[in-house]
């Protein structure tokens, strides 16, 4: 179950790292890597999954929640996905690859810290959308969530068009809360 956990839980945190033809698909300081990461790269192999996704990630006062929808056209390349970084989850906890000698993102190395350090993570699939939560008890692991949460948000930002620059439905994509959103 932790395996299946570690590796949906990547799904659901990576999402929000590239949406679409308007973001690039690493940030210059690498924390984000869609092409690079053993974990990430997945999301990319159905080139339409990102563009049609909605999510955002919030603070909460134990860690971090994350609501992704998928259209349903996508929802099998979405699952598809997260099956093949559940599969390198598995690999890495059974000892079978290498975490260390991986190729990982920033985020993705990051997120495994946490797990490591004892943060706790639920996930609801649901029919309209999937929430992925993060927590813990311990206020340092609660702080190195928001932490998480945080540079996520400044790298999507720099990742995101600049203002003015709009998508093809017209919608200005540079929010205050740091967000890359596509309709």
């Amino acid at each position: 179950m932790k395996i299946i956990v570690f590796a949906s839980a990547l799904l659901l945190l990576a999402l929000p790292l590239v949406a679409g033809e308007h973001t690039a698909h690493k940030s210059e300081s690498g924390w984000f890597d869609m092409e690079g990461c053993v974990f990430c790269k997945n999301l990319t192999e159905d080139p339409g999954l990102l563009p049609h996704m909605t999510w955002e990630t919030h603070k909460i006062s134990n860690g971090s929640m994350t609501v992704a929808m998928v259209e349903p056209a996508y929802r099998a390349s979405y699952e598809k996905a997260g099956k093949a970084m559940e599969a390198i989850g598995t690999k890495m906890m059974n000892g079978e690859m290498n975490p260390m000698a991986a190729s990982m993102c920033g985020h993705c190395k990051m997120f495994g810290q946490l797990m490591m350090a004892g943060a706790s993570r639920q996930q609801i699939h649901g029919e309209i959308a999937d929430v992925a939560l993060i927590t813990s008890d311990n206020a340092a692991v609660v702080a190195m969530i928001h932490q998480m949460v945080d540079r996520d948000n400044q790298e999507m930002q720099q990742m995101a068009p600049t203002k003015g620059d709009h998508d093809h439905h017209g919608h200005d994509h540079d929010h205050d809360h740091g967000h890359v959103h596509e309709h």
